[in-house]
């Protein structure tokens, strides 16, 4: 309780605090050249030497089940923590560090507490060289920060067939204005994801390399403007997996794990495609991802085993009933508390799927790690939410989940197929 309440003073204390900040608030000093620069986030700049940006993220989740069921979590969490610099160094260096202090505010304690921690020069704008630990380029939606999520919770897909962050370089840019997007690079291991795993089986995933590109390709033709920031995307990954239980795992939006891990061996790969629109205060997003884990000599006789195969997809849709635009995150033309305002208001759903399964199908299926054909499962989850954003740094997120499972056996709550989630989250960032 006494964390629920140092959290709600906190947000009450965010909206009286930032309410006469939403205009610049500048103090200089001309003999140093030093100035303190308030626009939507503290930043102390040093001439046009340094500028360093202050940054925070807090995030507190209720959670309600229907009928009940226990996690890890339990009813309230405090799902981030995360304070942060970031700016610029020489005009052509831009930097990022973050960390994640969970554990100091009463909430989970993290493995990981380094979030992103890297350097990019950009020169060359259409060539720009990256380096640290950042988010390996696939799946639109893992690469969208968690503040500016639509759902309380990524989709099954992102969060269990995306490979998330990890240490290594890359080369990007944009041309046409944007039109184009790509990013290549080479990363140490395999994403925190499976980062996780070696904690659990002392496994270490080789290097892996990972290409997207995105672009807006009707801008080029004669088409109606509404349909010219039409977005889409392809990606891919592909790297090692250590030998032993290693495979792909599910996860119900719950936590709890609807398709445990197989025995494999050889390569991940992984492709994936995006679809972005967002015309006035709507949003249609789509994404495909389809993973194949090699099983080199898996089976019990020391023979090769049909791959595992793990696929998803969602499509989400959104409007803002306030009228504010969509693109680019959403800006309250009228926050809470100012000239009468209400801040703005989001409506959002989503329909997802996410299910594994072996490449053929030969033979009886069976759930053991080993089989040849594995006895598939699935989760099909639908996702309906209203955003409120109090103004530009406070955000209340309302979500109801509902998880339908195919096999029954494997479920969270034994003989359910389907059951309800119910999640409140409180979120400041500035």
């Amino acid at each position: 309780m006494r964390f629920i309440l140092r959290w709600a003073h906190s947000l009450l204390l965010s909206v009286l605090i930032c309410l006469p900040l939403s205009a610049q608030d500048e103090t200089t000093d001309k003999n140093t050249g030093v100035r303190l620069v308030f626009k939507d986030k503290p930043s102390l700049r040093f001439g046009r030497i340094l500028r360093i940006d202050f940054r925070a993220k807090l995030q507190g989740d209720f959670r309600a089940f229907s009928p009940d069921l226990t996690t890890d979590e339990g009813q309230f969490d405090m799902q981030r923590v995360r304070f942060g610099l970031e700016g610029t160094f020489l005009k052509e260096f831009e930097y990022e560090v973050e960390r994640e202090f969970r554990d100091s505010f009463g909430g989970r304690t993290t493995d990981t507490p380094w979030r992103d921690v890297k350097l990019n020069f950009r020169y060359f704008r259409n060539f720009q060289f990256q380096v640290g630990k950042f988010k390996i380029p696939f799946s639109m939606e893992q690469l969208t920060g968690a503040h500016n999520l639509d759902f309380v919770l990524r989709s099954r897909v992102a969060d269990d067939l995306a490979p998330g962050r990890d240490v290594g370089a890359s080369l990007h840019g944009r041309f046409f204005q944007r039109g184009l997007n790509y990013e290549v690079g080479v990363f140490r291991h395999g994403g925190e994801h499976e980062d996780a795993l070696a904690a659990e089986t002392e496994s270490i995933a080789p290097r892996t390399y990972a290409a997207r590109v995105t672009g807006a390709p009707l801008r080029l033709l004669r088409t109606p403007k509404i349909l010219k920031d039409l977005e889409l995307g392809i990606a891919g990954t592909s790297g090692g997996i250590p030998e032993g239980l290693n495979g792909m795992r599910g996860h119900t939006a719950s936590g709890k794990t609807f398709f445990h891990r197989s025995n494999v061996r050889g390569t991940r790969f992984r492709l994936g495609t995006e679809l972005n629109w967002s015309p006035g205060p709507f949003s249609v997003k789509s994404e495909f991802i389809h993973a194949r884990d090699e099983r080199s000599g898996q089976s019990i006789r020391g023979t090769d085993l049909p791959s595992l195969i793990s696929r998803g997809w969602y499509v989400t849709g959104t409007w803002v009933i306030t009228g504010e635009k969509k693109a680019n995150g959403i800006e309250p033309r009228r926050p809470l508390f100012v000239a009468g305002g209400v801040g703005a208001i989001e409506l959002a759903a989503r329909y997802e799927q996410l299910r594994f399964g072996s490449s053929e199908h030969i033979g009886a299926p069976s759930r053991t790690p080993r089989a040849s054909n594995i006895l598939a499962n699935s989760d099909r989850v639908w996702t309906a939410g209203v955003n409120w954003y109090l103004n530009n740094f406070v955000k209340v997120q309302v979500n109801g989940i509902h998880d339908r499972l195919e096999d029954l056996q494997r479920s969270p709550i034994s003989g359910r197929a389907g059951y309800w989630m119910g999640l409140l989250r409180l979120q400041f960032v500035m």
